[in-house]
């Protein structure tokens, strides 16, 4: 057994050494309460403070932990890549700090730079600008930490931790043509007159007349296909469409009802909160309400549409309407651990100082995020997705996928999406 003693012992620190051993090294430990008490203890011991203990392995402290309130200015830094260091000190390194400062996403209280659609600019993160966002850098020194305590402690046991891959899939369509409205089918039909794509016309009057299935609907297939070969699978349902960036079907649509009913035989739902619902935070408990209805199962699991969030009130809002987890933690434009971290994580409102019960669950790559990025389309970008993979894999920890319905339909411009998936699939079985 771990004993740790932390000075001062606060609610920042007693968090992030928790996450720390309990969550990313499955350790259990014993919090002590003064240098008295860690000096009669036998066995492993550390010490988190800023003058070390005879007998105990001392992890320097800089003082960031200490202080409750918002947070302050930009930490001290060195290094880049895999090199890179977060609160440096003389005599080492305060990996406590460092882990809090990403996981508690504290830049993104102070970043105001937002792009088009009101997200902070991922070029705006420190992982991002110091090229350390490709790998899960707090895992890696959560390991080096580990492992330095096993060498001055060698009946510490290893690391318990497993690598695993999580698919999850965003159904921000669910259906291409059925559950639209003919106020809206009439309008796109004019633009396929206009735009030159008869084709697409005669698809579209196809299948609302019932002669063809709907193209999209066979996203639902190919994820049956997987599931065997994935640890865990997540549908995350959009219910508002009719909107300039909310294009869902009807959830009340019988179609819609068939896709669901399939879903939910080997697959999680989850929530897909609209693109409002950042900002218009009531909109999540009515679409969860519109969800667990045409399910008929509880919703505790949910997406930001858009990865649209507003640091703090989306993730408070989501703990108000009973979500459990969110799994919104990563980048639309590129691949990679928005927070440093491929280990799922309790939320810390900053604001407040206190743990929340509201798990985020980072997820490593998205199709749309890398096809748009590269203009090479999705089989052209699986050697990328694949790279993160093994980062993920080298330590153990949960690789998440992101997909979307359109890319999984293969359809018209998303050839070549249902391959893609499926040889990344294979690739990053555990």
């Amino acid at each position: 057994m771990l004993h740790v003693l932390l000075e001062p012992a606060s609610p920042r620190a007693r968090y992030v050494v928790r996450h720390v051993f309990e969550r990313m090294l499955g350790w259990p430990f014993v919090l002590v309460t003064s240098r008295e008490e860690l000096r009669s203890v036998a066995g492993p011991k550390l010490l988190y403070g800023p003058t070390p203990e005879k007998g105990a392995y001392h992890v320097p402290a800089c003082g960031w932990l200490a202080d409750p309130g918002p947070a302050g200015p930009r930490p001290t830094i060195s290094g880049n890549g895999r090199d890179l260091v977060l609160f440096p000190v003389s005599s080492g390194h305060d990996v406590f700090a460092a882990i809090f400062h990403l996981i508690a996403l504290e830049e993104e209280y102070a970043i105001t730079h937002l792009d088009e659609h009101g997200r902070i600019r991922a070029d705006e993160l420190t992982l991002v600008e110091r090229d350390a966002h490709g790998f899960p850098i707090a895992d890696r020194w959560a390991l080096n930490l580990a492992s330095e305590l096993r060498t001055a402690f060698p009946s510490l046991p290893q690391p318990q931790r497993r690598y695993s891959h999580v698919l999850t899939v965003d159904m921000d369509n669910g259906l291409k043509y059925t559950g639209r409205s003919w106020q809206r089918a009439m309008g796109a039909s004019l633009k396929d007159l206009i735009g030159g794509t008869p084709g697409r016309l005669l698809e579209r009057w196809k299948v609302r007349t019932g002669n063809a299935p709907d193209p999209y609907a066979s996203f639902v297939d190919r994820l049956s296909e997987v599931r065997d070969k994935v640890d865990r699978m997540i549908s995350f349902v959009l219910t508002r469409g009719e909107g300039r960036y909310d294009h869902a079907a009807r959830i009340d649509h019988a179609a819609f009802a068939a896709l669901l009913k399939q879903l939910v035989g080997f697959s999680e739902l989850g929530l897909h909160p609209s693109y409002a619902s950042s900002r218009e935070e009531r909109l999540i408990l009515h679409e969860r309400g519109l969800l667990e209805r045409a399910s008929g199962a509880p919703i505790h699991i949910s997406r930001q549409h858009f990865l649209r969030w507003r640091m703090p009130d989306t993730f408070r809002a989501l703990i108000a309407t009973g979500i459990q987890e969110d799994h919104s933690m990563g980048f639309s434009d590129r691949s990679g651990f928005r927070a440093g971290t491929c280990t799922p994580f309790p939320w810390y409102d900053v604001e407040r100082d206190e743990e929340t019960t509201l798990m985020l669950h980072p997820f490593a790559v998205m199709d749309s995020a890398l096809a748009n990025r590269t203009g090479d389309g999705l089989l052209k970008s699986i050697s990328a997705m694949e790279q993160v993979c093994d980062a993920v894999r080298e330590v153990n920890g949960t690789f998440v996928s992101v997909w979307h319905d359109r890319f999984l339909s293969g359809h018209e411009e998303f050839k070549g999406g249902p391959e893609a998936m499926r040889e990344l699939v294979m690739y990053a079985k555990a």
